[in-house]
């Protein structure tokens, strides 16, 4: 039952798509008819029925058997069906208010009686797969659980244009305060229509564009604060923007760099530029979301101290979509208060605990050299080395990174590093050469 649940997760994550409200009669494609739908706030599950027993199960395995919402299932299944499976949505019930994750989750182990099941989907009946168009499947939900009165089908309103949705949305959103909607269209996409998210989060790292955009900044990288000097990351924030403002902002944060034990790859595969976490940015995103097909989503958290960043492990995190500048936040700090992780937990529970880390393999050196000159008494150091990370599997790390660092005391700045990476050996191999070649003159001595 978990790989069904994991198969069907994966399928409805990818079937929905995201708008915001004031989108509705642009973004959804004109069809003939659509179901409107509140979204609950819950988790999802699948509810099997064999005849006799009724279980709920989640992608990751969880088996619920003594809810006092099965029993309902129970008598409303018997003599309906052989048996059934079913998709909906496990969620704490609380008279008409917003739903939340995580107040179904807080009360959880307590059997409360109002946590609820609405289903949406039937992917099984009587042993046979099963696929229906809106009105048939509503139809039909309805009829097997007319009277239900802790497990029920979603409840739909049926419209013909998007202006009707656009009403549904205001009446269900703006006007009753809910999560959002779902809309499924007649033959087409199924729609995730919510109002934007708005966070503030602490900017932790740049880069800068390239080609016609170089001299600007290309994206920032942000985090949230989890504890006094620590940041849990986030995004990447790069569009919203204007060009006087990339430019304006590479400049400044070009002077607020700051070493890292730790490397972020930016979209364009270029090390991110680490900055002293003090300056707080605002943005939107159409959705918050804390797992996705390949299940509980982490991140690395980092450590500030003595001016410079190192690893904490990774930590239960969310992501986010369309990510999009709004403005600086000078009146906030980079703290638990103004810029912290409540922002995420008050919309998501985030899986696991803030204890949990994910074990990552260790990294190996595959070239080194180090070479020395003396220049008036005074020693300079050129150090090159390439490793494997051995993490780029988890899809958030590179497979390669060369790094050089150059020392020289008689310099105002007396110690210069560079990072390149990539997901190919013979790529990171032929940088190696070419960095040596470029930057081991005359003079130099290999140690």
């Amino acid at each position: 039952m978990k790989e069904i649940a994991q198969k069907y997760k994966r399928q409805t994550a990818s079937r929905y798509l995201p708008i915001e409200g004031d989108q509705i009669t642009t973004k959804i494609m004109e069809a003939e008819m659509y179901a409107v739908s509140t979204k609950f706030d819950g988790h999802l599950y699948l509810l099997s029925f064999d005849g006799k027993n009724t279980v709920l199960t989640n992608h990751g395995g969880t088996t619920l058997t003594d809810l006092p919402l099965l029993n309902d299932a129970t008598k409303l299944l018997k003599g309906k069906c052989n048996d059934i499976l079913l998709a909906g949505e496990l969620y704490l019930s609380k008279d008409g208010e917003r739903t939340r994750s995580f107040d179904m989750t807080a009360v959880l182990d307590e059997k409360s009686e109002n946590i609820h099941f609405a289903v949406f989907d039937i992917l099984m009946l009587d042993g046979q797969e099963v696929s229906m168009g809106i009105k048939e499947l509503d139809e039909k939900l309805t009829s097997v659980f007319s009277g239900g009165k802790m497990v029920y089908p979603v409840h739909n309103s049926f419209v013909e244009s998007r202006k009707d949705i656009a009403a549904q949305y205001k009446e269900i959103v703006e006007e009753g305060g809910h999560e959002g909607i779902v809309v499924r269209s007649l033959n087409g996409p199924t729609y995730k229509v919510k109002p934007l998210i708005t966070l503030d989060a602490v900017i932790l790292g740049y880069s800068e564009g390239d080609g016609s955009r170089a001299g600007m900044l290309k994206e920032f990288l942000v985090g949230l604060c989890i504890a006094k000097d620590q940041y849990l990351l986030l995004t990447k924030v790069g569009n919203g923007y204007s060009d006087d403002e990339r430019k304006k902002l590479l400049k400044e944060f070009e002077n607020k760099k700051v070493d890292s034990g730790y490397i972020e790859v930016s979209g364009s595969n270029v090390a991110f530029t680490m900055v002293a976490p003090n300056q707080v940015l605002e943005f939107s995103c159409l959705d918050v979301f804390g797992e996705n097909s390949k299940g509980i989503i982490s991140k690395m958290a980092l450590s500030f101290k003595d001016g410079s960043y190192s690893a904490m492990g990774k930590q239960p995190m969310a992501s986010v979509i369309a990510p999009v500048y709004l403005k600086m936040r000078t009146d906030k700090k980079a703290t638990t208060t103004d810029a912290g992780l409540s922002q995420i937990t008050k919309v998501i529970a985030l899986g696991g605990n803030d204890a949990e880390k994910v074990k990552l393999k260790n990294s190996e050196i595959i070239s080194r050299a180090v070479y020395v000159k003396e220049s008036k008494g005074m020693k300079m150091v050129r150090k090159f080395m390439v490793w494997k990370t051995n993490k780029e599997a988890t899809g958030e790390y590179p497979a390669y990174v060369y790094h050089y660092t150059d020392f020289s005391a008689t310099r105002k700045e007396m110690l210069k590093k560079e990072i390149k990476v990539s997901d190919s050996k013979k790529q990171i191999e032929e940088i190696f050469a070419t960095e040596l070649a470029e930057n081991v003159k005359k003079g130099w001595e290999k140690v």
